[in-house]
Formats: C-alpha cells, sequence, structure tokens
C-alpha cells in the first residue's frame, strides 16, 4: 500500500492540490449511532441526546491507541451489577417495552439499589489520564474558535465529585434523557445501563455548547486536532534515509498511522507481526524492515484520509464485493493529472450509488469529463483495491494503472459487448450490468432448476477489468475465464427461464426463485461481451451451429407446449422436448439431435393436421429451414465449447420473430 500512497502524495503535490495534514491521531468516528453526554461547569454529565450514525460519520476523535479515545469512547456496559433475582430488576424486565415511561421508572429504581460495575471507575480514570495529556497540547490562546475543546478539558480535570458520583450523574442524564427521548435512545440507554456486556459508543461536549464558536461534535473539530497535535509534536531524533523519499529525515520508530477507511475501519499502511518466525529471519522487525520518515508517513495518511471523505464517494472511492459474499473491499482510483475531478470515476469501477441511475449514463458522463479540460486521453488513471484480510491487516488484492483514453474507449466497449446477442423475452433487457453486478451475480451458484442457489466464490476483480478496460494484454484469457464462470454458476437458471417462456403463463415461473432479480439479465449481457473479446460477433455467430441448435431445441418447445394444449388440454408435463435434451446436445451435438428426430415426429404429425395450431405448424417450418442450414455442419465426436454453450443458451432463449409466438412471452415480461 506504501507505493500507492506515494503515488498518490506525488500527484497531489505536483498538480499542487491542497491537503490539509491530518495527524494519525485524528480518526473519524465509525458508523454507528453515538451517544452525546452534555458536561456542565462543575464537571458532572446533566443531558444526553442520540446522534444518527450518518451525522456521527461526520465527527473526529483522537486516538492514542485503541484503549485511549477522546472526546469519544467505547463505554464498557452494563454500568450497574443488576441482580436478576432482585424484584426491582424483574419488575423492570416484565413492564412492556410500549410503556417507555414506566421502564424508565422501574430502571432507575433498580440502578438506585445497585453496584457500579468496576470497569466504571476505571475508564473514568483512563478518560481523566488521557484529558490531563491533551491539556498541554491545547493550550490557552490557541485558535479561539474552538475553545470548547480546551473547557471540556478543564471541566472533565477540575471536576470536585468522586468517580463514583459522577459515573451516576452518567446514569441518571440518560434515564432522564431517555424518558422524553425517541424510542432508539431509550433503547440505547438500557444497554448502556443495564443490558449485555459490550461497548456503548458516547461523545462528551458541552451542556453550554451554544456559547462557543464551535462545539466539540463538530465535523470542524477534525481539522483543529491535526493542526494543534501536530504543532505540538515532538520532533523525532533518530535520523536516517526514507525508503520512500530517499531523503534524510527524521524515521518513524513506533508505528506507522491506521488511518479509519470507510467499510474497513482502521488500517494499518504497515504492519508486521514480531511473533511470525520468519518475520525475524534477517533479525528486523516493525519498521526496521522498511524505515519511513516520519514526515513521509504523516504525509501519506493524510493523501488517504483526503481521497476518501465522504464528499469523495463514487468519484474517488467506492465500496466493491470481495470474491466471498458479504465481504466487502474499497477501491480507490484518481486521474493523475486532476486526483479531485468532479466526475463519478469510482462509480464506472463499481456501480451507481444510486439505486435509480443507470451505469451506462456513468460510462457517459465519465468518457466526458476525461475528454473535457485538464484531461488528455493519454493522462494515467491509478487504480488500487485495498482487501482487509483479518484486523490487524490489510492488503493491496489489485494495483493498476491505465490511461484515460484506455477507460473511455473500453466503456463504450463494454456498453457495445452487452448488446452482442439476440433480444431476449425479459424484463430489462436492454440493462447494462456494472462491475459490482457482476461480481454479485457470480457469487450465486444456481441449481435445481432456477429454484434455488448456494453462495459460491466470485470472480476475480482482476478479470472483470480487463474486459472493462480497452486495450489489456490479458482480455482474452479473462474473457474465457468469465464466460467458463458464468455458464458454471447461471447455466441452470437460464435454461429454466427459457423454459418457462417456452411453456407460457405465470404458472410457469412459480418454480424460479424470485432472488434471480436481474441475474438472466446480467449473465446474457456477460455472454455477450465475453464472446465480443473472443471474437464472436452476434452477426457471425448467430449464423453458427451451436445457436442454431438452441433455436432448434427452442422450437421444439414451443411444438410441443402447442401439442399440449390442444391435444392434451393444457396438461403440460414437467419437461419440455427441447428443455430435456439441452445436456445431450452439449455434450454430443450429433446424438442429441438424432434423439430429438426420433420424439419429435408425432408432434410434427400432428402439426399438419387438421388439428394443428398456426403456430405449431410455423415452428415445423422454422426448424426445417434450421436443419438444412445445419446439414454437415455440426461438430463430431467432441462437445460443444464453452463459446458455442453460450452460443446455444442464447439461441435457446432468443426472442423469436413470429407475432404469434409473443403471447406466450408474457410470464416472462412479468
Amino acid at each position: 500500500m506504501l507505493n500507492e500512497l506515494y503515488t498518490l502524495n506525488r500527484s497531489l503535490k505536483r498538480f499542487n492540490v491542497a491537503v490539509e495534514e491530518t495527524h494519525p491521531w485524528v480518526k473519524r468516528l465509525g458508523r454507528a449511532n453515538v451517544l452525546i453526554a452534555s458536561v456542565d461547569a462543575s464537571g458532572v454529565v446533566t443531558g444526553v441526546e442520540l446522534m444518527q450514525k450518518q451525522d456521527a460519520v461526520t465527527l473526529f476523535q483522537i486516538q492514542k491507541s485503541f484503549h485511549s479515545n477522546f472526546p469519544k469512547l467505547n463505554w464498557d456496559s452494563p454500568m450497574w451489577n443488576l441482580g436478576p433475582d432482585a424484584q426491582e430488576v424483574r419488575d423492570w424486565q416484565a413492564c412492556p417495552n410500549e410503556d417507555v415511561k414506566q421502564r424508565v421508572s422501574l430502571l432507575r429504581r433498580a440502578c438506585a439499589g445497585a453496584e457500579l460495575k468496576p470497569e466504571q471507575i476505571h475508564a473514568l480514570a483512563k478518560m481523566r489520564e488521557l484529558c490531563g495529556e491533551l491539556a498541554s497540547r491545547f493550550g490557552e490562546g490557541e485558535e479561539s474558535e474552538f475553545a470548547a475543546f480546551r473547557v471540556l478539558l478543564n471541566r472533565l480535570l477540575t471536576s470536585t465529585v468522586s468517580p463514583g458520583e459522577w459515573v451516576r450523574s452518567l446514569s441518571d442524564a440518560a434515564l432522564a434523557s431517555a424518558e422524553s427521548g425517541p424510542p432508539e435512545l431509550h433503547a440505547v440507554v438500557e444497554t448502556l445501563l443495564a443490558g449485555k456486556k459490550g461497548k456503548v459508543p458516547i461523545l462528551f461536549d458541552l451542556a453550554d455548547c451554544t456559547k462557543f464558536r464551535c462545539r466539540v461534535a463538530s465535523p470542524r473539530m477534525g481539522g483543529y486536532f491535526s493542526r494543534r497535535l501536530a504543532a505540538t509534536e515532538t520532533a523525532g531524533t533518530g535520523g536516517g534515509r526514507c525508503a520512500l523519499t530517499g531523503l534524510e529525515m527524521p524515521l518513524e520508530r513506533d508505528k506507522l498511522p491506521s488511518p479509519r477507511l470507510p467499510g474497513l475501519g482502521d488500517a494499518y499502511l504497515f504492519s508486521m507481526n514480531e511473533k511470525t518466525p520468519c518475520q525475524t529471519r534477517y533479525g528486523r522487525i516493525g519498521m526496521e524492515i522498511f524505515p519511513i520518515g516520519e514526515k513521509t508517513a504523516i504525509e501519506l495518511n493524510a493523501a488517504l484520509v483526503h481521497l476518501t471523505t465522504a464528499d469523495r464517494e463514487g468519484k474517488n472511492w467506492s465500496r466493491i464485493p470481495g470474491r466471498i459474499k458479504k465481504k466487502l473491499n474499497l477501491l480507490l482510483v484518481y486521474l493523475e493529472s486532476t486526483p479531485l475531478l468532479e466526475a463519478r470515476i469510482a462509480e464506472m469501477f463499481s456501480e451507481p450509488s444510486e439505486a435509480d441511475a443507470l451505469y451506462i449514463a456513468v460510462c457517459e458522463e465519465v468518457g466526458k469529463a476525461l475528454r473535457g479540460r485538464g484531461a488528455r486521453e493519454s493522462d494515467l488513471l491509478h487504480l488500487f483495491v485495498l482487501n482487509k484480510i483479518d484486523p490487524g491487516r490489510v492488503q493491496v488484492e489489485l494495483s493498476d494503472s491505465f490511461t484515460a483514453g484506455q477507460a473511455i474507449q473500453g466503456g463504450e466497449e463494454w456498453v457495445r459487448g452487452c448488446g452482442n446477442r439476440p433480444r431476449l423475452p425479459l424484463k430489462d433487457d436492454e440493462y447494462v450490468p456494472s462491475p459490482t453486478d457482476v461480481m454479485r451475480c457470480l457469487q450465486m451458484m444456481w441449481e435445481r432448476g432456477g429454484k434455488g442457489y448456494s453462495d459460491a466464490p466470485g470472480c476475480r476483480l482482476a478479470d472483470v477489468y480487463d474486459l472493462l478496460i480497452a486495450g489489456r494484454p490479458g482480455a482474452a484469457g479473462a474473457a474465457g475465464t468469465l464466460l467458463r464462470l458464468t455458464l458454471r454458476r447461471t447455466a441452470d437458471l437460464l435454461i429454466a427461464i427459457g423454459h418457462a417462456v417456452h411453456r407460457g403463463g405465470r404458472e410457469a415461473w412459480k418454480g424460479i426463485s424470485r432472488e434471480a432479480g436481474k441475474n438472466p439479465v446480467i449473465a446474457a449481457a456477460l455472454f455477450g461481451i465475453t464472446l465480443g473479446r473472443l471474437g464472436e460477433r452476434k452477426e457471425i455467430y448467430m449464423q453458427e451451429p451451436a445457436f442454431l441448435v438452441g433455436r432448434l431445441l427452442s422450437l421444439a418447445d414451443t411444438l410441443h407446449a402447442q401439442y399440449c394444449e390442444v391435444e392434451r388440454k393444457k396438461d403440460t408435463p414437467p419437461q419440455l422436448l427441447g428443455n430435456a435434451l439441452i445436456p445431450t446436445a452439449i455434450s454430443d451435438p450429433n446424438k442429441g439431435l438424432a434423439r430429438m428426430l426420433q420424439r419429435i415426429r408425432i408432434y410434427q404429425a400432428w402439426a399438419r393436421g387438421q388439428k394443428g395450431t398456426g403456430l405449431a405448424r410455423w415452428s415445423c417450418g422454422e426448424m426445417g429451414k434450421i436443419a438444412n442450414e445445419l446439414a454437415g455442419r455440426l461438430p463430431s465426436g467432441r462437445r460443444f465449447t464453452d463459446a458455442e454453450q453460450a452460443q446455444l443458451l442464447l439461441g435457446y432463449l432468443a426472442r423469436t420473430e413470429s407475432k404469434e409466438e409473443k403471447a406466450g412471452e408474457e410470464g416472462a415480461q412479468q
């Protein structure tokens, strides 16, 4: 990660992008609801309010270590040692949740006769210890706009009440606020006072915060924290050569910063487990392995924090799926000449952030922006993906650079590739999937005729980008890999979809899981993209044997369904003729068509008779045309290749040109 961040920092400096220095201790709050505890002039808590996570994530804290934070602390819960057999506790637990005032009253009574947990006094002592250390670095007269923070430190340090009284003031204030506050606040207060063992985030502010120009619970405090900590930092004494810049400077001897990243949490820029024997093979460990200057470390941290601010989401960063379902990685991308370009570049390599936005519109917007001011087609785009493999380590899963011209051309080819297939009788047939759509689609292994799926490892993100970015040397290999994986994951679903279309009506669709969603359209688009990268254009392969075999099986289904509707009074068997022969046709095309010839004669004879429907006769006529085109062209002694299997499935699914059969596609559209 260090090399990627060094390149980013160099780009920001080269093009004079102002980056506010971020001290390694200053961290953004996590994405969780936070209690705001108000401290009065006597140093005790007099009020508590709940801040929703969307607002809390904009605030900052000083985190010296994982167990030393301020002004936000992860407070140990429960605060009180409530015996489960006490009558007051049983009364509180028996009270309905809807009766908030009564529950608060009963909980107050239960806490009044209980003992504080020992951890509460220890937590207060640790907080005051850190406040004492910070007080020496946030002196009087420095940036009066942010005086509220210094006042908060002073109030907590000079409070004359005992530790027990102080903790009880927090409990009383929480109960009083819960009595008149929203249900969410009541639930958090109960967790804090008497819930299961855990942590409740609390941020301390002033009770009279309106008297100050900037309250402690303000996003503007983050910059102030960094400026003051940097100004009072003790210069390092151990000089040396920074391995990244090559310059002589004081080196970082302790540890590198661990910025809080979206979706990943705290992520060390460099981590090394000294207890792993192989790490000490050369007699060095920690920062001795790769010496980094203190100034360089701070600059790298600031560059990464600046690129991942909330307002840069979709432009410079985005969350993307990992190979394992429900695992998220962090994608970062920027244009070297304009790192903070106001275009949704990150969305082009992930997905649109708005649910109703179209990926094709994102590609067009990014292409227009990259062609615009400050961006020539030769300008480089840098992209890297971070994967948190365990709580202590974040690794670069993918790191790449390519020109803006490649990105523009690749986006256009991706959209064209989605159309490299016949029209299908499906809703949203013209949908253009995003890379994230592809990743999620291939994490589902469809089985049992589309009735369900099992979770499976997805594709490599590098393979998707090899298709999305033009001029990649590994595009053909990636196309073959993704085509094969798409067949394995979605063939059962696509065959079931085609079968339902041919049977017709809503009843035919009941066996297909609703969770399929857009997966059939995404899989079909992937067939079009991968076949295009392999040199197979629809104008050509739709005349080739594999596609024609698929069309023949589709027509066999239509003929069989018509026969059942008339002769069997709509008593259709579980599987139509063409659908049943797909596996045989794939493994041995000649054998599959020979079996179809044996079984279809009765239906052909019926279609030519007086009872045959117009659609049945049309199907027989089309089958005759295709049979003439296939004569002598089927491969002998081998199964269809992956590309040919995809063409067969597309032929089986393709929308018919017959006006009479359009009525049978009603279920697919719904």
